[in-house]
């Protein structure tokens, strides 16, 4: 009967553990980013969205086939499918980089990307 009890908790207990890690690579290359020092994001066209399971550009809309992270730092691995308003599909790789100052390192277009909510911020001063 013990031996039953254990196989109920062995899933609960891996997903519980897995969680905290999983919630922690989400958090800080998800949202919308502008390339940084740029006009706020209502009128930017260097504008891309991140999220688990996108990105979002300029005429360019990707979808998200594998999120790779590397252990013991900061950086993601996104494999994508895209396709623009003519229709091209092709497959991409992009590796995002969290800078020390809250900003984004995108590769291989080398770009640094900053919040959106953060160039909102810094147009008001």
């Amino acid at each position: 009967m013990r031996l039953g009890n254990n196989f109920k908790i062995y899933p609960v207990a891996m997903m519980l553990l897995a969680a905290p890690q999983m919630a922690f690579a989400q958090e800080w290359w998800q949202g919308a980013f502008a390339s940084e020092g740029s006009s706020p994001c209502d009128n930017n066209d260097s504008i891309v969205t991140f999220t688990d399971k996108s990105a979002d550009m300029w005429e360019v809309a990707c979808t998200v086939q594998k999120v790779q992270k590397l252990k013991g730092l900061d950086v993601i691995i996104l494999d994508m499918t895209c396709s623009d308003d003519e229709q091209s599909v092709d497959k991409r790789r992009t590796l995002l980089l969290k800078l020390d100052d809250n900003k984004l390192l995108r590769y291989p277009e080398n770009q640094v990307l900053q919040r959106c909510s953060e160039l909102e911020g810094n147009s008001r001063n």
